[in-house]
């Protein structure tokens, strides 16, 4: 059974923000155009376009409109029509909009959200609408762990899956007490909870757990309340603009020499390094992305992405671009018939995709098996970039530990940390 909850009806007559290009021609989708040819396939995207995750999002709809271009906007003989949404980084908002692009828009498959909360909350409204498909990217456990939803596929990664490896890395460098920090909603509880379910099983300890609002600008006193005595090192989860407001505030009060760095996913991505690299030259973290992987598919994706954008490529580019292509292969597999979405979503779960991140499949569980990446920050040629220094392969969201270990623990919640690496 999917778990669902009753969401109120929106309001028709929403702003198109993206539409349609259906000739040839390797271009980008206008912010406003005609209406789409009657065969078109029509393709949503859910993702924060303003809010504190804006940069995040503007580089998933990049990721793809990229992934668009390259077919020129067509696919078995079909125009491709794209329809774009600003989530707002809001669990009602995201199934609204949601709601927009499958009643007013009619579309047969949405990409994104983006963040854990709302596409928690769009799994959950997903059952209304059984001939569309979902994408998603949101990391929290709950799209795949335990009840799944028929027609929600993660396209990402479920939110422990970068941190098995790192909690293992950490403990056998002789880090034995971790602080964690991280934003108060799905996804960061979940990264953290990862970690700590195996940082605990380890022999590892998690005194103290910090979580902050979304968009928090001062955290001066938490920073404060950090004993370097006390532990070896933090993890933070933090992304985008509280990344770097974080990290400079640690340089401020002079902890960044005093205590060790931890990264989860999200943290050491391209958009924090452009800001606040220079802080953070040997920090190691734990992803399913880097700027160092050595692939024709990476060095492709990354050399248009600088082209369009002036920088590096992000996580967040790459997982909007590789469900794109996920999709699009699965279209090109039933002859475009989209309209047939149970032959369309057999497809796609029998897709391995040659991914920019690397090789990728959908498990059982509507998850993705994939490599994992153990990073750390290097300076080279005046760039801060992540520098791989261990390949982890085909990751599964259970890691070592069986799916009823995962489920007598779940869901992870802000006592998680501590609970799963206590005192001894």
């Amino acid at each position: 059974m999917v778990r669902t909850r009753k969401i109120s009806a929106v309001t028709l007559g929403l702003i198109l923000i993206a539409a349609v290009v259906w000739s040839g021609g390797q271009r980008e989708a206008p912010d406003a155009a005609p209406d789409a040819p009657a065969d078109a396939i029509r393709v949503g995207v859910l993702a924060p376009m303003s809010g504190a995750f804006a940069g995040l999002g503007e580089d998933g709809v990049t990721g793809v409109r990229m992934a668009l271009d390259e077919v020129g906007y067509s696919i078995a003989g079909r125009p491709i029509a794209l329809f774009v949404e600003d989530t707002q980084i809001t669990a009602d908002v995201a199934v609204e909009k949601a709601r927009a692009l499958v009643e007013r828009d009619n579309v047969s498959v949405v990409i994104g959200p983006l963040s854990g909360g709302t596409t928690a909350a769009v799994k959950r409204a997903a059952f209304e609408w059984p001939d569309v498909t979902f994408l998603v990217k949101g990391a929290s456990n709950e799209v795949t762990m335990g009840d799944i939803a028929p027609n929600v596929y993660r396209i990402s990664f479920a939110a422990g899956q970068p941190m098995y490896a790192l909690a293992e890395w950490a403990y056998e460098n002789g880090i034995r007490r971790v602080a964690t920090i991280g934003e108060d909603y799905a996804f960061p509880r979940d990264q953290v909870g990862g970690f700590a379910k195996v940082f605990g099983s380890l022999g590892g300890v998690i005194p103290k757990a910090y979580w902050t609002p979304i968009g928090t600008p001062d955290y001066s006193s938490i920073i404060v309340d950090l004993d370097p005595n006390e532990i070896d090192a933090i993890l933070v989860t933090y992304g985008g603009s509280n990344a770097i407001n974080f990290v400079r505030q640690l340089d401020e009060f002079g902890l960044l020499d005093q205590v060790e760095i931890l990264g989860g996913s999200s943290f050491m991505d391209a958009t924090v390094l452009a800001e606040v690299g220079h802080l953070l030259d040997g920090v190691v973290s734990g992803s399913l992305y880097s700027g160092d992987i050595d692939s024709s598919e990476f060095r492709q994706f990354d050399q248009e992405f600088r082209r369009r954008t002036g920088r590096a490529s992000s996580l967040f580019a790459e997982n909007y671009y590789t469900g794109t292509k996920w999709a699009l292969a699965a279209m090109e597999a039933v002859d475009g018939n989209i309209e047939d979405q149970a032959a369309w979503r057999a497809a796609f779960e029998r897709i391995s995709l040659n991914a920019p991140r690397g090789r990728v499949s959908i498990d059982d569980y509507h998850n993705v098996v994939g490599p994992m990446y153990l990073n750390r920050v290097v300076e080279e040629n005046g760039e801060y970039r992540n520098r791989i220094f261990d390949i982890i392969p085909d990751v599964d969201q259970f890691w070592t530990f069986t799916e009823g270990e995962w489920e007598a623990v779940l869901p992870f919640g802000r006592d998680t940390p501590t609970k799963l690496a206590p005192e001894r």
